[in-house]
């Protein structure tokens, strides 16, 4: 076993529910709008605190009651922007999936209002989003795995908006830890893209709306309409491309599946790309019509007229955190 960090405990019963809801308020930045308050199962979470070069960091982890000792896999859940409370995520659901699956999911908490997730702006710094987050990660992990409870070879992550491109950071510089990462409601930011050098072939799915006004589909900057300077985007056609190369994906080439309108009265639809021949899986998810928003949400996320028009629909056609687990549980990292 490695040397372990310091690690701390503080217990908490609360349910899902009150957290999606009290937490609301929490999340106010068009970057990352407020959460709904989706019905969910009420589960026991329990917070952590851990050292981190001598930071004290902290997060959220639920599951650990169920009666399985052995290692299990490991989702960790990524907030949005303008908060550091990993509860909002909540209200996505995977922690339900999870009391089903026998997973574990793990909601950490950003430091400032966000995560540093390669856009690197004064802005973003100014408002804390600088912290070591890498490390942060690799401090998680090594305690999970060195726990008992994470399973090294099952070990996932997604996230949305900061927390998507956080997401695929992570995919960049922990590919050596995870076995498939699901972004969504983002893209990759510019400066990453000149830079990330993942190790190995990682599953990378995208889930994209390609009319949200705060993450701009084909690329261009984040949340213009705010006035500050929050970084750019590749897009998400750009970032699936990308993805696709690293793979090992044949050169121009991906599968388009159309799917059927079961829900004609939501405004969307869903087309769903992949890569061919890849070493790694790669799929965009493309909800035409779509905000800023996971597929399945509750169509109530914002009681503010401005913010709800920002965040735009969460198409109706399909879960999206049944079908981001779907795919990342056919994954495992295999020894390189």
């Amino acid at each position: 076993m490695r040397n372990g960090p310091t690690v701390f405990f503080v217990f908490l019963a609360i349910s899902s529910v009150a957290a999606a809801a009290g937490l609301a308020s929490c999340v106010s930045s068009p970057e990352s709008p407020a959460a709904a308050a989706t019905p969910v199962q009420l589960l026991p979470i329990e917070q952590r605190k851990i050292s981190v070069a001598g930071e004290v960091r902290s997060y959220w982890i639920s599951g650990l009651e169920s009666p399985k000792s052995e290692a299990r896999a490991v989702l960790f859940v990524l907030h949005g922007g303008s908060t550091a409370d990993g509860r909002v995520t909540l209200r996505f659901g995977f922690q339900d999936i999870a009391a089903r699956e026998g997973f574990v999911t793990v909601h950490p908490n950003g430091r400032g209002e966000g995560w540093n997730d390669g856009r690197g702006t004064d802005f973003l710094i100014q408002r804390g989003d600088g912290a070591d987050d890498i490390a942060f990660f690799r401090t998680m992990i090594d305690h999970l795995v060195d726990e008992g409870i994470a399973d090294p070879a099952r070990i996932y992550v997604t996230g949305g908006s900061n927390g998507g491109m956080m997401t695929l950071r992570l995919a960049c510089e922990l590919s050596d830890r995870l076995a498939g990462v699901a972004s969504f409601s983002a893209s990759l930011p510019k400066p990453l893209s000149e830079t990330c050098r993942p190790v190995r072939a990682l599953p990378v799915l995208l889930i994209a709306g390609d009319a949200d006004l705060l993450m701009p589909f084909d690329g261009g900057p984040v949340a213009p309409m705010s006035g500050d300077d929050r970084g750019e985007v590749i897009g998400a056609p750009r970032t699936f491309s990308y993805w696709a190369s690293r793979n090992g994906c044949r050169d121009d080439s991906f599968q388009r599946s159309e799917w059927p309108d079961r829900v004609p009265d939501d405004g969307t639809r869903v087309k769903l790309d992949a890569g061919v021949d890849c070493v790694a899986p790669v799929q965009l998810m493309t909800v035409v019509g779509g905000g800023h928003r996971l597929p399945g949400e509750s169509e109530r996320i914002a009681s503010d007229p401005r913010r709800a028009r920002l965040s735009g629909i969460s198409s109706q056609e399909v879960s999206g955190a049944d079908y981001i687990w779907a795919f990342l549980k056919e994954n495992a990292l295999t020894p390189q």
